[in-house]
Parts: C-alpha cells; structure tokens; sequence
C-alpha cells in the first residue's frame, strides 16, 4: 500500500499540536529547504518522511532552518491511498 499527499497538505507546528482535527501527527527534522517560485520546500526526516511546502513567511515566523524539530499534522481527506497491484502475466 502506497499513501500519498500533496506538499501543501501538511501543517508544520514548532510543538506537538493539542486540539486539533487532524488525526495524523508526527514528528520530523528539517534536512533542507528549497526555496521554489512562490514557496519553500522543506525536506524533512520522520516517520514517514515527506515535503511539506510553506510560505516565506511561515519560514520566518516559525524560524524554520535544518536541525529544527518539528510537528507535522495531516487530515485523513487529505491522504491518498493506493493498494498494491500485482501482474499475473
């Protein structure tokens, strides 16, 4: 089974989110940041690992930069699930 999600379907927290209704939390480090036409992209080391995208000025607000500990919440309707497809041939 393969899940997927867009990079800007993640919300990335300094602190492990309280109240929330986003059912899929955990923690990351920032390995790297890109920074594309209108956001940045930032790699991140976690259980998944995955490429969350961000605004400027979410980067600098949240003083994100590599090493930084992070949080990372996803919404179950945001994740895209695909089973495995097996060739017979």
């Amino acid at each position: 089974m393969l899940v997927a999600l867009r990079p800007s379907a993640v919300t990335v927290s300094t602190a492990a989110p309280q109240a929330s209704s986003a059912r899929n939390t955990w923690p990351a480090t920032i390995a790297g940041l890109t920074l594309l036409t209108d956001r940045v992209r930032l790699d991140l080391d976690g259980r998944p690992p995955v490429l969350v995208d961000v605004t400027p000025a979410a980067v600098a607000e949240l003083d994100l930069s590599p090493g930084r500990e992070v949080w990372l919440s996803a919404k179950a309707v945001d994740l895209e699930v695909y089973g495995r497809t097996h060739d017979d041939g």
